[in-house]
């Protein structure tokens, strides 16, 4: 079993339920997280939530909802009926739009925190000029993550590379959930800006997010506990 303060989140987009639900027979009760994103649940839906949450995972649902104030306060409005433990949205739908969704949760998902998502880990810094954003990024991070928390939302999704900086600027309570995490030796695949397991959790991540390098494994059990391992010790 996991014993080390930063939890592994294991995140379950693959092609198909099938693979998604071997995956998760081969990880085994070592696994407590899961985040299901945006395609596994267009294509498996609600239910496979509910068999998730029914084996005694803890789900995290990454829809990165980025809409007008009054639809994502909707959208959370709908989700109340689902076994979920975070969810994200867009930190640039604005403060008004977090607010309410703040909001929105307390009133319907009050065991639920709400994730902001920053700078995907899969941009650079041409990615971000290419959308006419002119800060650098670390500045816009760091404007998106103070808006977030003075907007109600108290987690934040970020790079690893921005933790050292946004722990010390931001409440004691805010929760950090780091993506770009490869274990050494592990393809960077799409991600720019990358961590290991041991230097975000000493960064001060409190949940890594972890795909292929467990995915694609030939024992996905067997990496998900080097990586706990390492993160124990």
């Amino acid at each position: 079993m996991d014993d080390s303060k930063t939890k592994v989140i294991l995140a379950l987009d693959v092609e198909s339920r099938t693979k998604a639900e071997s995956i998760l027979e081969a990880t085994g009760e070592s696994l407590q997280w899961v985040k299901i994103g945006l395609q596994t649940y267009l294509r498996d839906g609600p239910e496979f939530l509910h068999d998730i949450a029914s084996i005694g995972k803890s789900i995290f649902l990454d829809l990165k909802l980025h809409d007008i104030p009054n639809t994502m306060a909707k959208a959370i409005e709908s989700l109340a009926s689902l076994p979920i433990k975070m969810l994200t949205l867009h930190s640039t739908a604005g403060p008004e739009a977090l607010a309410r969704c703040a909001q929105a949760s307390a009133e319907f998902l009050p065991d639920t925190q709400l994730l902001a998502v920053t700078v995907l880990t899969s941009m650079n810094q041409e990615n971000l000029n290419s959308i006419g954003v002119e800060y650098k990024i670390p500045d816009q991070v760091d404007k998106l993550a103070k808006m977030s928390t003075n907007s109600g939302i108290n987690g934040i999704v970020c790079s690893p590379h921005e933790l050292v900086r946004l722990r010390d600027a931001l409440p004691h309570s805010t929760t950090f959930v780091t993506p770009g995490i490869r274990p050494r030796g592990s393809a960077t695949g799409d991600q720019k800006r990358i961590m290991t397991p041991s230097q975000a959790s000493q960064a001060g991540a409190n949940f890594l997010v972890i795909g292929r390098p467990i995915l694609a494994a030939e024992n996905p059990q067997q990496a998900l506990a080097d990586i706990q391992q390492e993160l124990a010790e």
